[in-house]
């Protein structure tokens, strides 16, 4: 019989910790519904596990558990970027037989796969960005990063219906840049050895490959906007929010053909 993939994942922390820690874990009830101390006493009768001499909270791979972990770099990836629907061990399995597809390339691959699906979920579509940007930060893939963290920003300001320009400002409003966006900001900058004006005119540039859509900010008012939270200019934020309410709504842009005969 073999093992599921999250035994296995249960199987290697359970030898990389004391037993004790990796049994609290509420992962293994509330993701996987595996009972730890079950599952230890079934991987100690199949000859996978073996405890340590003198210290009965602490287990060792047997040969047989080595050989049954040989994938296990595969799983774990999973296990670490877990998103229901999205990187799980069900829709991995799905891409494993393609060439490539393990680690990494995996992820972004599930990843862009529900961009597609909730493409039209913006809360949602935020959420899978900063599940990718987080991946790419922690893995070193900085531009990438960057490049996530742009698309984020956009989105998070992203307000396309009409607003109230009574009640509308920057102090009640969700279409802000996050605390997390500045600190990945900051971090990246540092790791690229850019400036501000760097990131500014990289901004620029993917912002103008970006489909053209009605929206309230312009896009040197989202580079703008960018800057100020950086320097932490709240009464410029608030003057720059209320002028956008202020201006009339977008017209819908209308395209003449002319007919030839």
């Amino acid at each position: 019989m073999r093992l599921t993939p999250a035994t296995k994942v249960f199987l290697y922390m359970l030898t990389m910790a004391d037993a004790t820690d990796t049994c609290s874990d509420p992962v293994w009830h509330e993701r996987y519904h595996l009972d730890p101390d079950r599952t230890i006493i079934k991987l100690h009768q199949r000859g996978l596990i073996k405890p340590v001499q003198g210290s009965p909270t602490h287990y060792v791979l047997t040969a047989d558990g080595q050989r049954d972990l040989v994938d296990i770099e595969d799983w774990l990836w999973i296990h670490e970027y877990y998103l229901p629907d999205v990187i799980d061990f069900a829709r991995a399995r799905r891409l494993f037989w393609q060439p490539q597809r393990v680690g990494y390339p995996l992820l972004q691959d599930l990843l862009a796969q529900a961009k597609r699906r909730f493409r039209d979920d913006a809360a949602y579509l935020a959420i899978l960005l900063r599940h990718q940007l987080r991946l790419e930060f922690d893995t070193q893939h900085d531009e990438d990063a960057v490049k996530t963290l742009m698309a984020l920003i956009d989105q998070d300001l992203d307000i396309r219906g009409p607003v109230d320009p009574l009640t509308f400002s920057y102090a009640t409003t969700w279409a802000k840049v996050t605390s997390f966006e500045k600190q990945m900001l900051k971090a990246l900058l540092g790791r690229l050895n850019w400036t501000l004006a760097d990131f500014e005119m990289q901004f620029s540039a993917w912002l103008d490959q970006q489909p053209r859509t009605p929206r309230l900010f312009t896009r040197f008012e989202l580079m703008t906007i960018v800057m100020y939270e950086l320097a932490n200019n709240t009464p410029k934020l608030a003057c720059l929010y209320h002028a956008a309410a202020q201006r009339p709504s977008t017209p819908t842009v209308t395209l003449e053909v002319e007919a030839f005969s």
